[in-house]
């Protein structure tokens, strides 16, 4: 999910129509999911409620609970999904280019770009993921470990090409990621997400500092 609009398309038509169930549950769905971003980036998640979610979504109480046993859920749902769409829109830039500090560079770039043009997204994920208890740590936990993957990627990518990568550990690929998700949280909070692309030359930097030196870890 890489947007809070719920457009035309994803209404019921109003009167008798012809949409089979599994599209009107589908489109339902997709209003909840949407709502649920848009009400906790304007909200916060601790302030939304169902009904905020539901007046948003233009559907019914009974519709939510159809679909998501709680508002944690739903949120959860919301989060995974956005956390799908940033991490593939990265790995596509990155497969777009040949070499792999090219591609490391991509993937950071789209990251903070992608941030920058969905700010409800920003605010409503990286900001709000953290008051969503923790079932939410757990997620945010997860979606950190795939995304470290991915740089990790990059790295077998650069040793299969004969350059001579440093070790690296996970607590390289976490420096990146966190750096790099550290300053959407700044900026989002700062209501200038939009913005926060004018980072990508220092999350880049740091990037090529661990890919070519590695991390210092003192002796035992």
């Amino acid at each position: 999910m890489d947007s809070v609009k719920i457009d035309n398309d994803l209404l019921i038509p109003a009167g008798r129509h012809t949409l089979p169930p599994e599209e009107v549950s589908e489109r339902q769905r997709e209003r909840l999911l949407r709502a649920m971003a848009s009400c906790a980036s304007e909200l916060g998640y601790q302030a939304t409620t169902v009904a905020d979610v539901v007046r948003v979504a233009k559907t019914s109480r009974s519709a939510f609970y159809d679909h998501f046993a709680d508002k944690q859920e739903c949120f959860l749902e919301v989060y995974r999904r956005t956390t799908d769409a940033y991490i593939n829109a990265a790995l596509e830039a990155a497969a777009a280019v040949e070499l792999w500090h090219e591609k490391l560079e991509a993937g950071i770039a789209t990251y903070l770009q992608w941030m920058s043009e969905h700010p409800e997204v920003a605010r409503s994920t990286i900001i709000e993921i953290h008051e969503a208890g923790l079932a939410g740590l757990a997620e945010r936990s997860k979606a950190l470990k795939l995304w470290m993957r991915t740089i990790e990627g990059v790295a077998v990518l650069a040793r299969r090409a004969g350059e001579d990568v440093p070790a690296l550990d996970e607590v390289a690929f976490a420096a990146i990621i966190l750096a790099a998700e550290g300053y959407v949280h700044d900026y989002a909070r700062r209501g200038c997400v939009a913005r926060v692309g004018e980072r990508t030359p220092a999350v880049i930097a740091l990037a090529r500092v661990l890919f070519e030196h590695g991390v210092a870890v003192p002796a035992q």
